[in-house]
């Protein structure tokens, strides 16, 4: 009897690995492709079907995959397979697995659902700090992340800087005191030491380290905006708005020398995250490589000072006048993603959405988006929004 299970598990055996020989040679001779994807966009959630020729009907023995992350699989039959874009899936190719082995397809864009909301601010102009559903703001400026969930905001009306703890919702006062600087404008920070530096639309430039130590560092001709800490933290880099040059220093605000000119009308400076500089102007998005103001982006009809980026090599700009956000995708193209064009800030999501006079833009680890708002015509605005990605 014991004899017999051992033929029976022999012939069982023999017949999974024929079986298995047999699925290696129909892939091997008859290649599974995957040749479109339709939709080519799409959102979280959606479904898709990618075409192709050779594929397998098993869904157990088959795996799809849009930019790196699976999707779940409706249906399959030799020539197409259904399956849902995954939450966050992001843009990048579709590509099929079976018995282990990746086969590539085509390129997936994925569509965002752009979600704007309000995270503090009546929008009553005041400086009163506490709970951010209470707090106010009077004009705020220049932002920027620590990447600890907290933001740093220049208050410039009301002469603070402003911290947004997310964690717990709260905001925060620090007080600039008789330091001979004027009102705070742009703001920059040191990540190997926590410091923070900023400008003022006048001719100083200050540092608060993480105790909230002010002092003023450096001082030159007015107007100063922009300002940004290299990524080794050695140095500084300080925008001239009408003389229109960048002056480096080491990050004690010593040794000045000019970096680069013949920029129009420099407002925020930033890194990418392959450590290039660009600076962001009136219409204009320069990349400055050693050194060198190249003009790389001419935005048309834009109408703001503040620009970002993100990790996949795509730029973001807060548009003052037109009360949106742009964004410029990897490829150069320019599309309007938040905001109505509506002076008034109103959550919703996309171009459903509204600002009222986008000023200051941040983006976190996350990929998140803050924006501070103001409308001198109105004296209106005073919020800090929040743009996710979804």
């Amino acid at each position: 009897m014991k004899n017999g299970f051992k033929v029976l598990y022999a012939i069982a055996a023999i017949g999974l690995s024929a079986y298995i020989t047999s699925c290696n040679k129909e892939i091997k001779g008859n290649k599974p492709v995957l040749t479109s994807i339709m939709p080519s966009s799409a959102g979280g959630g959606d479904t898709i079907t990618a075409h192709g020729k050779n594929l397998f009907t098993d869904i157990s023995k088959v795996k799809v995959t849009i930019n790196k992350k699976e999707a779940r699989i409706i249906t399959a039959t030799p020539d197409s397979i259904q399956a849902v874009v995954p939450e966050s899936a992001g843009s990048g190719r579709v590509s099929v697995s079976i018995n282990g082995e990746t086969y590539d397809g085509p390129e997936f864009e994925y569509d965002y659902k752009v979600i704007v909301t309000t995270i503090a601010g009546t929008g009553e102009a005041g400086n009163r700090q506490g709970a951010v559903a209470s707090a106010t703001f009077n004009c705020p400026w220049g932002i920027i992340s620590d990447g600890n969930d907290n933001l740093y905001i220049a208050d410039v009306y009301s002469r603070l800087i402003r911290k947004i703890s997310l964690t717990d919702s709260t905001v925060v006062n620090y007080e600039i005191g008789n330091l001979d600087f004027a009102s705070p404008y742009n703001i920059a920070i040191d990540r190997h030491t926590g410091n923070l530096f900023i400008t003022d639309f006048n001719k100083h430039v200050m540092k608060m380290d993480p105790s909230a130590n002010m002092s003023v560092i450096y001082t030159d001709e007015m107007p100063l905006a922009g300002i940004a800490v290299s990524p080794d933290g050695n140095s500084l880099f300080i925008g001239n708005n009408t003389l229109g040059t960048i002056t480096k220093t080491d990050i004690n605000g010593l040794n000045p020398v000019l970096y680069t000119n013949n920029i129009i009308t420099p407002r925020n400076i930033f890194y990418d995250h392959q450590g290039k500089m660009w600076v962001a102007c009136y219409r204009f998005l320069y990349d400055i490589t050693n050194g060198t103001a190249n003009p790389a982006y001419t935005y048309g009809d834009f109408g703001g000072w503040e620009a970002i980026a993100d990790t996949a090599g795509n730029f973001y700009l807060a548009d003052h006048f037109q009360n949106c956000i742009h964004k410029i995708d990897k490829a150069g193209n320019i599309k309007k993603i938040a905001g109505s064009g509506l002076a008034a800030d109103i959550d919703g999501i996309g171009l459903e959405a509204s600002f009222n006079g986008p000023q200051g833009i941040a983006i976190d680890a996350n990929g998140n988006l803050y924006v501070t708002t103001y409308n001198y015509n109105t004296k209106e605005g005073n919020k800090v929004r929040k743009i996710e990605f979804k």
